[in-house]
């Protein structure tokens, strides 16, 4: 906690004993872990449990609490209303404060043995698995299911770069873009698409029994920015089922006429529109102003090589102009909760997104050599888009890797350098000497929030997107990106823990629309596939050189159907729910019910 004022600072360490966080945590009623004796599940804290000593030990070292678990209880009582019998008296509102200036920040600080514990065994090992389980324990489930979900991406990449890395050397033996396998590729991505959507599922199933995370949603608080908005109704609707008034309220309201949150989403999706359309407007007029006019019959390198600079650099430019209008867009919506708040934030990304870094692949893939583009015909040299859309995709992996390098080690090492010089400028000129020595504290200042998960899906789902849909033009994308991301992984896992201020514990049970979009992505694969093999590429000349266009096309529709089919067979094969992990999670909870009733002699609820 950071007070200002003259240019001098106080810091102010919070804590609590021992016994205040024994009652607040029955208060509040935080779960805890009992002993594998007991079965093993989450339990509520009880006293007369902690005197038996049926709870586990947590894994940063400490003998009852995580430290998670005492900053999630120390926060509570912090921003709790004051005990005694003033109504007037309110719960201290840290926003407020910082707003006001009187605060100039209030943040949990890291727990050094398990922040050293987790950069030895997690941010430095790049071949060894994940520690999970203590990523959960020390920064929430919301984190840890990020990194269960990176995780488990990166492993399942490994196929197509693998079989991508083979197609590739084909081609080089072929000298050319199209080769008989091509097609096999294809038909092979697409359904490892469908699977890792699937796949994932599944996963996402287990962990939500092992953390105990089931009915996590229905037991989701409102957010503070929604109980403090100005357009919250407070104490002054009647609910219209129970009769009874509801301490907060916002207006659904509906899109005719627009009112209440619908009208509000009435814009944003307005605002999505026109920036789609400023996107779709931009790729065709870079496509026929500085990329047709340089392909030739003897050098598509050239064109290709500047369109995808130039897609690149205004998709980057555009994704950062809707960011900074989607955020004051989502908050204007006024979401109840944050798993809400999230899902809008995700599906309204998606929704600019898919147009903003895949139009200009749709547009060179299957519709110029097709479509006249502003009455003009810009259909690549002899009908060849296959080594067009090829270089456009190498470069825009080289330029995602060399971005993604850049601001997991230029930019942060950067920021430090500056920060560094403003912060001890003064004191070494005043020392006569090198920089103090600093503070956790004063560490933990310096250093900038996390930003959200968001932030972290984002490129990777949309990777995901680039890598089912469109690398049958480049198979070694897949390769780019395992590589790319394997480094990442272990950067990022890095930076969350050395070069972050350790983030407030968040929950999850899923990963939200994330999977939708993933859902989505494996819908259109099947369409984009079909549609490179059949339409953009000439491999089916391989098999069929008498194939005329019209049978061509009938070809993309069998292939289609037959896709189609296959993913709703796996689908339907494959369970999403684990029935080992169900009974595992049952026979924990039923133990742990029988020990309380009859070893402990606790009444249950």
């Amino acid at each position: 906690l950071l007070f200002g004022g003259d240019n001098k600072f106080i810091f102010v360490t919070i804590g609590a004993p021992e016994t205040m966080l024994k009652y607040e945590a029955e208060h509040q009623r935080a779960k805890l872990r009992l002993r594998e004796e007991y079965g093993g599940a989450l339990c509520y804290y009880l006293g007369e449990l902690d005197e038996k000593k049926a709870y586990d030990k947590p894994l940063d070292g400490f003998e009852l609490f995580s430290s998670t678990l005492q900053l999630k209880l120390i926060d509570e009582v912090v921003r709790s209303k004051p005990y005694g019998s003033n109504e007037k008296d309110e719960p201290i509102d840290f926003d407020e404060l910082m707003a006001d200036g009187k605060v100039e920040e209030y943040f949990p600080l890291h727990h050094s043995r398990m922040r050293m514990k987790l950069v030895l065994e997690w941010a430095s090992l790049m071949t060894k698995p994940q520690p999970l389980e203590m990523v959960r324990e020390y920064f929430g489930e919301q984190i840890a299911l990020f990194y269960t979900w990176y995780g488990f991406y990166n492993t399942m990449l490994w196929f197509p770069a693998i079989v991508g890395t083979l197609l590739s050397t084909t081609k080089v033996y072929f000298g050319t873009s199209d080769t008989p396998w091509v097609s096999m590729y294809g038909i092979l991505l697409t359904l490892w698409t469908v699977l890792v959507c699937h796949l994932w599922k599944r996963l996402e199933a287990q962990r939500r029994y092992e953390w105990d995370t089931l009915e996590f949603e229905e037991q989701e608080v409102m957010r503070t920015e929604f109980m403090k908005n100005p357009a919250t109704l407070r104490n002054a609707h009647k609910n219209e089922v129970t009769g009874a008034i509801d301490e907060y309220y916002f207006d659904e309201g509906g899109y005719f006429p627009p009112s209440g949150r619908a009208g509000r989403c009435a814009v944003t999706f307005g605002v999505i529109f026109v920036m789609d359309g400023l996107s779709i407007l931009l790729s065709i007029f870079i496509y026929q102003h500085a990329v047709h006019p340089l392909l030739s019959m003897e050098d598509h390198m050239t064109g290709s090589t500047v369109g995808g600079v130039l897609f690149s650099a205004t998709s980057l430019l555009l994704d950062r102009v809707f960011s900074a209008l989607i955020a004051r867009l989502i908050e204007w919506e006024n979401w109840t909760t944050e798993t809400q708040h999230e899902d809008a934030l995700i599906v309204r990304s998606c929704l600019f997104n898919v147009v903003n870094k895949y139009f200009c692949l749709i547009l060179v893939a299957f519709l110029i050599n097709h479509v006249p583009i502003m009455g003009e015909d810009l259909s690549c040299p002899d009908w060849q888009c296959m080594p067009v859309v090829h270089t456009m995709l190498m470069v825009h992996f080289i330029a995602t890797a060399m971005m993604q390098l850049a601001e997991a080690n230029l930019l942060p090492y950067l920021k430090k350098v500056y920060t560094d010089f403003k912060m001890n400028a003064s004191l070494k000129k005043a020392a006569g000497q090198g920089a103090p020595v600093k503070t956790p504290m004063e560490e933990a200042l310096e250093t900038p929030p996390f930003s959200g998960v968001f932030d972290q899906y984002s490129p990777y789902v949309f990777q995901f997107g680039y890598i089912a849909c469109f690398t049958v033009a480049f198979p070694m994308g897949a390769l780019f990106a395992l590589v790319t991301n394997l480094y990442q992984l272990r950067m990022s896992a890095k930076t969350l823990v050395t070069a972050t201020q350790r983030p407030p514990y968040s929950c999850a049970s899923d990963i939200g629309a994330w999977q939708s979009v993933m859902d989505i992505v494996a819908t259109a694969s099947v369409i984009t596939n079909s549609l490179i093999i059949g339409i953009t590429s000439h491999s089916c000349y391989f098999y069929f050189p008498e194939m005329t266009m019209l049978q061509r096309i009938w070809a993309v529709i069998i292939l289609e159907h037959l896709l189609f089919g296959a993913k709703i067979f796996i689908e339907n094969v494959i369970k999403i729910e684990d029935a080992e992990a169900s009974r595992e999670y049952d026979r924990k909870t039923t133990m742990r019910d029988f020990h309380l009733k009859n070893t402990f002699k606790i009444e249950l609820d």
